[in-house]
């Protein structure tokens, strides 16, 4: 089971769980008491449809979650960012959480 080790670009902490193989990033957090979101967007967002973009995370190493979807292209997301709604998890990862205002 791949871990990920999350980042709190707020608050500087750092928490670390295992997600299946494959599994949906946002949902894992989520489950596990983690929030992706920054502010209000925690209430105000899609609920994990991809189109508010407000999960936006940085994943590294790239290699070990999937590529870019098309809704992360209609956002114009490249290099490490993506949307932990879109991201699906393969292998060890670090994320940096709470990026948009």
């Amino acid at each position: 089971m791949p871990k990920v080790t999350v980042q709190d670009s707020e608050t500087g902490e750092t928490r670390s769980f295992r997600i299946g193989y494959g599994g949906n990033l946002r949902e894992a957090a989520l489950h596990k008491g983690i929030s992706l979101y920054k502010g209000m967007n925690e209430y105000l967002n899609c609920h994990g449809m991809g189109s508010c973009g407000t999960c936006l995370v940085e994943v590294e190493p790239m290699d070990n979650v999937n590529g870019h979807t098309i809704v992360e292209k209609l956002h114009k997301l490249s290099g490490n960012k993506k949307l932990g709604c879109r991201t699906k998890v393969f292998g060890d990862i670090t994320v940096k959480t709470k990026l948009v205002d």
